[in-house]
């Protein structure tokens, strides 16, 4: 959470949302949420966002359910305060943080300035949601509704909870481990964006524009996030061409027909993704630009001509006391995270992002030395045909098993102990019929906040610590289903 006796200013400058119609001025842009005034969207966002958790009642349902409001939805008082001058000097180091991200995407775009960028980009959504009012009024079809958010998914960090853990374990350890980091990094780098340029979502700009449900259900910020750049569209690029640059230079595909097959592939990717947040009117056509663009440079920078992927795993396996530099490093990086007021879903993601990093490169670390110490660094799967299927399919179960185990019992241990010290990180539920009321008054307050991201970066770290080593060690030594690890 953010630091500093200033924090209190923002709130101020959202007491009265500005006219209907009116243009807000650029200054206000930090005391917005996704884009829209504070007071416009905030009990709106909590009750559209709050999950029904459990239920109470013979009714099975109505106002007996119990609505848990997300964090990002709730206002932060008594921030913390460490002392003036710490305050201060964190500010300070805050917005210099904040501008040596922005900066260079202004400059490449020809502004001098990130105040400059962020007001010229602010009238480009604009001009935007001009056009996704065009492109729905004469696109949409039932099928293309359907189509496009299931694809939405696809980009999303849960789709790749659910399908890297599968790689790991059966397909492809060294892919698994380098997409997880191209994932990963570019997920935090568009946040911290979005956090700096704090420009606004379509539907925000214009209340026309048509969002479905479904793709705020399936989006993991409930898209409360701002706008620019489109992490679904950035998402889209690094993560396929990292796929076909990685099979071409590990020699996966080798014939002509199989390289033409995966490019293909991912052209129908990256299309459907990316049209999809313009169909589904949650970004603008910059958004998607911009995120195509970054997509690009994360996908090169991973793989060739770069190979920063490369680079990164002789860097974990040849480094002493490697997690401590890699701990310090992300733990830098949240604490100068930018905090626009009121909250928006991306530190706290980022705090989950920031987790999956670090146990996934200090389980690979864990992982190489056990099997260098048992002599079988190179494990490829046994058996053939149905064999390996069955092999397969039961390391991936039980390993699911486990991470659901552990994710339950670590979450549960957080919060509680976090109580037992007078930190709240996981919000009240309140009644159905009671939320309207209640959730008005409801804040967070700045060490909860902490609590929270301290929770969700630790459960994160320990289940990607135990995808990469715990199920893999779990595999071998006690079900002597050894899983495949080839670099």
């Amino acid at each position: 959470s953010r630091s500093g006796s200033s924090l209190a200013r923002p709130r101020a400058l959202c007491a009265v949302p500005p006219a209907v119609g009116a243009r807000p001025p650029i200054p206000r842009l930090a005391a917005m949420q996704g884009g829209a005034p504070d007071d416009a969207v905030r009990l709106r966002k909590a009750l559209d966002a709050c999950k029904c958790e459990s239920r109470e009642g013979t009714n099975g349902g109505g106002d007996a359910q119990l609505l848990s409001p997300p964090l990002d939805t709730l206002r932060v008082e008594d921030e913390i305060l460490i002392s003036p001058a710490v305050d201060a000097a964190l500010e300070w180091a805050r917005s210099h943080f904040e501008t040596s991200l922005a900066l260079p995407v202004a400059l490449v775009h020809g502004d001098v300035s990130v105040a400059a960028c962020r007001s010229r980009k602010h009238e480009r959504v604009r001009e935007g949601v001009e056009q996704l009012l065009r492109l729905q009024s004469t696109c949409r079809t039932t099928f293309g509704d359907w189509y496009l958010s299931c694809w939405s998914f696809c980009a999303e960090e849960e789709f790749y909870l659910l399908v890297l853990p599968i790689l790991f374990w059966n397909v492809d350890y060294r892919f698994a481990r380098q997409m997880n980091f191209v994932v990963c990094c570019g997920l935090l780098w568009g946040n911290l964006l979005k956090d700096a340029f704090r420009l606004p979502r379509p539907k925000s700009v214009n209340s026309k524009i048509w969002v479905p449900h479904s793709a705020v259900d399936v989006d993991s910020t409930a898209c409360r996030d701002f706008g620019f750049p489109s992490t679904h569209a950035m998402n889209a690029v690094s993560n396929s061409l990292f796929t076909v640059l990685y099979c071409h230079h590990h020699g996966v595909v080798s014939s002509l027909a199989g390289l033409i097959a995966i490019v293909a592939c991912m052209c129908v990717w990256i299309i459907s993704i990316t049209f999809g947040r313009l169909y589904l009117g949650v970004h603008s056509p910059m958004d998607v630009k911009g995120g195509l663009l970054l997509g690009l440079a994360v996908a090169l920078l991973a793989q060739r001509p770069v190979y920063l992927c490369d680079h990164f795993d002789r860097f974990m396996l040849g480094t002493p006391h490697v997690g401590v530099l890699l701990l310090l490093y992300l733990m830098f990086v949240l604490v100068l995270h930018p905090q626009p007021r009121p909250l928006t879903p991306t530190f706290l993601q980022n705090c989950t992002v920031c987790g999956l990093i670090f146990g996934c490169a200090v389980g690979f670390r864990m992982e190489t030395d056990r099997r260098k110490a048992s002599g079988a660094v190179l494990t490829t799967p046994g058996g053939d045909g149905g064999a390996a299927i069955v092999v397969a399919v039961t390391r991936t179960i039980l390993g699911f098993v486990l991470l659901l185990l552990l994710r339950l019992v670590l979450k549960k241990a957080f919060i509680e102990g976090f109580r037992l010290v007078g930190l709240h990180p996981s919000p009240p539920k309140v009644p159905r019929k009671e939320a309207q009321e209640l959730l008005k008054k409801q804040d967070i307050k700045g060490w909860d906040l902490w609590a929270a991201a301290v929770t969700k970066a630790c459960v994160n770290m320990a289940l990607a610590w135990g995808i990469t080593c715990g199920c893999p060690a779990f595999f071998d030594l006690v079900l002597g289903l050894p899983s495949v690890m080839n670099g």
